[in-house]
């Protein structure tokens, strides 16, 4: 009997390790988004659980954490807060060659993994109170995104559409659940909602108890736009995409991106690319309708400035992808 009992206790030692050691094993990595009302949260978390589905024996899980966007992850990779983050290839562009909000504070450990979805300028407004065009934001409260946000874009056109700048507006610093209820509350007066689409922020707005309608851009003002901020090209929110949408919006678009901190392992890296492109696009692209954009063909376009993950480019060469020598990391020229 004793010696049952100690065979028996020596089972459970061992098999009480051997979880131990399983679960030691599991590194966790954090996928920065943005706003919960915006497109970077809820497309995030479909990326997230893509990897947890299909690399559960990998050691590693995923998950996805709202924040305040483009600015505050680029930040979060260079403290290395966390390893991976959704922001604007324009943004991330100017975070690695110290430009724009960078200048002098360059972030040289981040690195591109694929490009995402474009992301579609949506400024939205209360209808009836003398907004026609982009000048007539001049003097009204306008919801410019969260601080240490997306605003910068806000800045950029103003400018270059209206001649405005933040002197010329009231803005609100708020994320995006946070501007359409203070606009269906009428205490602000417009909204910077720039996301993939449709953004549960703009369909909530659409639907409220305020009439609302979208700023729409004209030829003439996307080339200065574009001028302005290369990265910006024709974007078009089809009818319908909104409820009571009833014609094609015209407005500006540029593209997102899913980065890494440089130190992300480049095993790790190729599988996710792997699970995304692979084995998972079809059902990512029934979850949310920004991911439909997604193809492997598409995978490097719009990206610059920083260069791709050495994971990102073996999984591109397999695939018959041409890495421009520009893209290529330090560590592999």
């Amino acid at each position: 009997m004793k010696k049952t009992n100690i065979i028996l206790l020596a089972m459970i030692i061992v098999f009480t390790l051997a979880i131990g050691t399983s679960l030691a094993k599991v590194e966790y990595i954090a996928i920065s988004t943005g706003s919960t009302g915006g497109t970077f949260y809820p497309a995030g978390t479909i990326i997230a659980n893509t990897f947890n589905n299909y690399l559960g024996d990998s050691g590693y899980k995923w998950s996805a954490q709202a924040s305040g966007g483009s600015l505050e992850n680029l930040e979060m990779l260079r403290l290395k807060e966390v390893q991976m983050a959704i922001a604007g290839s324009a943004p991330s562009n100017w975070a690695y060659t110290g430009s724009q909000n960078f200048e002098g504070k360059a972030i040289k450990n981040i690195r591109y993994v694929t490009a995402l979805w474009p992301e579609m300028t949506q400024i939205i407004y209360r209808k009836g109170i003398g907004i026609k065009g982009w000048k007539d934001l001049k003097g009204k409260k306008v919801a410019v995104g969260p601080a240490g946000g997306s605003y910068f874009y806000s800045r950029i056109i103003l400018k270059a559409v209206a001649d405005l700048t933040f002197d010329d507006i009231i803005p609100e610093y708020m994320g995006y659940g946070d501007s359409i209820q203070a606009l269906q509350d009428r205490l602000i007066d417009a909204a910077y909602l720039a996301a993939g689409v449709p953004t549960s922020a703009v369909s909530q707005a659409y639907a409220g108890r305020v009439e609302i309608d979208m700023l729409e851009f004209s030829d003439e003002e996307i080339e200065k736009l574009h001028e302005a901020a290369p990265f910006y090209v024709r974007g078009v929110i089809e009818k319908g995409t909104y409820p009571g949408q009833d014609r094609d919006l015209q407005v500006a678009a540029n593209p997102s991106a899913l980065l890494v901190e440089m130190d992300v392992p480049e095993d790790i890296v190729y599988k996710m690319l792997d699970a995304m492109y692979i084995k998972g696009l079809d059902d990512m692209k029934k979850q949310h309708h920004a991911l439909t954009f997604l193809s492997l063909g598409g995978a490097i376009k719009g990206l610059s400035g920083a260069p791709l993950h050495p994971g990102a480019v073996k999984f591109y060469r397999d695939h018959g992808i041409d890495v421009p020598e520009n893209m290529i990391p330090p560590k592999m020229k």
